[in-house]
């Protein structure tokens, strides 16, 4: 590089860091290098060395920070700033044509214009950047809460640390994956094997995690790159009308996006898109396992909306599972979270959809009758969604003489218990009744000793009881009984998750608490009532009405509330609010996730970046740079004595919140 000022070292590095970003990013995002190794490593040791003399000049996003830094301890989870939801899986033409038909419904018009894009084997990813610099990274967690993987995504050299934008947005949120590309893994496996090292099953579990490391050494170590496919948010800056805008607003911000996407007119041009990419496959130079429909107009996108975790306007359409043949040793029963028997196939491993298989469910005793799955039997398996191993299909031709048919044990005692203790460990989790200090073999231990049979004999718990299990003293019993005592007081929708009712999930527990008020309606509820509700299907409905419909479920309600539950009124429609507040610094009443947990309570939604769009910021300690920006923004702040006065009135709701932050 010529023309560096020779006395200005500041204005040296700062040309030397714009030269080098820019020649990554036309070697790892556009793939077309316009300089040498040698020149580009000429450069880079002129910065380093830059760095070395002047320690000032060091900055966290000059590219020779990419190498990643002291290991971190312990992983930090943060809210993401927009739901980061999955996408809804069809097949078949039939399925594909059941979804263009709701979107044509619900836009109201023939022809929809999609945007087809591959859908790579990689891990989400969520980016956020501020003023154009990437401040954090996120997996996509339960949607709602991811991992903060900053540290490790810096390393990625396909992910830009400043936007090539002269005006960057304020704010803006992209979504992508990260993943390694067929030759560069197969070139990583080489020097694993050249190092005696275990080598990788395949690329989407080298990529994942590397990316999951608290040492950002090792995915500075991987060859991961990264496929941008959308944006999540985006302020003052122009939005992009379109899907295909999208796209080519984040290549010109200087992110990687996938060539092979295309504007699709109709049904009939999708489905050809989607034959054509499964032909050619085996030749891309990436993991692809099917393809993704996009609505193109986000105004469209707007109005059809998403359902509990994924959007109404789009869809993946998913390639034929790989199948495999392979014996089946033995059939066991497994016993699941809310304490459900699932019969569970050992298979002689086999490799199949990019993992080696050893246990295949068989989903239920009605399955394992149906499709006559015995001991000894050659079988074809596959990888549904190329996740869950299934059974397809016996091959009766290949079945040995002495294979015996599966019989369902008369008793099963040990599996009894199991299933008990599975059960009150789910009613005692955190999403249901929150019972601090119980733990696993805590509760195994209750369960054993017939201390708790059904979930009310928690609220009759003694002492004395507590002080007979292993390695509890008495300060621990007291902590245990009050956190059960605290415990009684629940909202509808824990304690619908709590009983574990077969397909009701935490989404699922809430939409029913929103639906049916009290335990009196939903008992009474019937499986059309059930339909009804967003996103509760026949299979679930049924689930629902079963549960209800049983005489020993509706007793153990009642001895619930006869030992003291009470359920919160979920519906009181002040809560119902959208104040957004950023809880920053550290605090001496309360921990920082109990705080989020009250704010959320009262109806106050939590964030983590400071923008225009955050009503006030919590301060605590030591509150950093968002105090800064909250100042520069003009956001209102509340500190700790405030916090603590608006936590505690008797009543809170939209009014008396507004009127708080005005100050009255």
């Amino acid at each position: 590089m010529k023309n560096l000022p020779v006395n200005d070292k500041k204005k040296q590095a700062q040309l030397l860091r714009k030269e080098l970003e820019k020649h990554n990013r036309q070697y790892y995002v556009l793939d077309n290098p316009v300089i040498s190794d040698d020149e580009f490593d000429s450069l880079y040791q002129k910065l380093i060395l830059l760095e070395l003399d002047t320690p000032s000049l060091v900055d966290k996003y000059s590219p020779t920070q990419r190498v990643g830094g002291e290991p971190l301890a312990a992983f930090t989870s943060v809210d993401h700033l927009s739901p980061m939801l999955s996408l809804a899986n069809v097949f078949n033409g039939k399925q594909f044509a059941d979804f263009h038909n709701r979107v044509k419904q619900t836009i109201n018009i023939s022809n929809i214009d999609y945007f087809g894009e591959p859908k790579l084997d990689g891990l989400a990813i969520s980016l956020v950047y501020e003023d154009g610099k990437l401040v954090r990274a996120v997996t996509r967690g339960n949607g709602k809460r991811g991992e903060d993987v900053t540290h490790n995504a810096r390393t990625i050299k396909a992910i830009p640390l400043t936007l090539t934008a002269l005006a960057p947005p304020t704010l803006l949120e992209v979504r992508g994956e990260i993943y390694i590309e067929k030759a560069q893994f197969e070139r990583l496996n080489q020097r694993q094997k050249a190092g005696n090292k275990k080598t990788f099953v395949n690329a989407r579990n080298a990529a994942a995690g590397a990316v999951r490391q608290l040492d950002a050494k090792v995915a500075a170590s991987r060859p991961l790159t990264i496929c941008c496919y959308g944006i999540a948010r985006i302020e003052n800056h122009v939005s992009p009308a379109t899907q295909q805008d999208s796209l080519q607003l984040l290549k010109s911000f200087g992110f990687r996006v996938s060539e092979d996407t295309v504007l699709l007119k109709n049904e009939k041009e999708c489905i050809l898109y989607f034959k054509e990419l499964a032909g050619k496959r085996q030749s891309l130079a990436y993991d692809i396992d099917g393809v993704v429909f996009k609505v193109n107009r986000i105004s469209d996108q707007q109005l059809m909306g998403a359902v509990a975790k994924a959007p109404r306007w789009a869809v993946a359409f998913k390639f034929a599972a790989e199948e495999a043949m392979t014996l089946v040793r033995e059939i066991d029963l497994q016993v699941g979270r809310t304490g459900v028997l699932t019969p569970v196939a050992r298979l002689q491993p086999v490799f199949v959809g990019g993992a080696t298989v050893t246990n295949a469910t068989l989903h239920n005793f009605e399955e394992v009758a149906r499709k006559d799955i015995r001991v000894g039997d050659t079988v074809v398996v596959r990888r549904a969604g190329d996740v869950i191993p299934e059974v397809v299909k016996v091959l009766f031709d290949l079945r040995p003489a002495e294979a015996i048919r599966y019989e369902i044990p008369n008793e099963l005692p040990d599996i009894a218990i199991e299933q008990s203790i599975k059960k009150v460990i789910h009613f005692v989790s955190k999403k249901a009744l929150d019972i601090d200090g119980l733990g696993d073999k805590l509760v195994a231990q209750l369960v054993r000793k017939k201390y708790v049979v059904g979930f009310s004999d928690l609220f009759n718990l003694k002492k004395e009881c507590l002080l007979l299990l292993e390695r509890l003293g008495s300060k621990s019993a007291d902590k245990i009984l009050l956190a059960i005592a605290s415990s009684k007081q629940t909202t509808f929708s824990r304690l619908i998750y709590g009983i574990g009712i077969l397909g009701v999930g935490e989404e699922t527990a809430a939409r029913l608490a929103d639906s049916f008020d009290s335990l009196e309606k939903i008992q009474r509820g019937t499986i059309e009532e059930f339909e009804k509700i967003p996103d509760i299907g026949t299979v679930v409905s049924q689930s629902i009405f079963d549960w209800f419909s049983k005489a020993e479920n509706i007793e153990e309600l009642d001895n619930l509330l006869s030992a003291g539950l009470v359920i919160e009124n979920s519906h009181n429609s002040e809560k119902t609010i959208d104040f957004v507040c950023v809880v920053t610094g550290s605090f001496d009443s309360m921990k920082r996730s109990e705080i989020v947990q009250s704010l959320n309570t009262i109806g106050i939604r939590t964030a983590n970046t400071v923008s225009r769009s955050v009503d006030f910021l919590v301060c605590g300690d030591s509150p950093g740079s968002k105090l800064e920006r909250a100042h520069a923004l003009g956001i209102r702040l509340v500190y700790q004595d405030e916090l603590m006065r608006l936590l505690e009135q008797k009543a809170i709701g939209k009014n008396s919140i507004k009127a708080f932050l005005e100050g009255k």
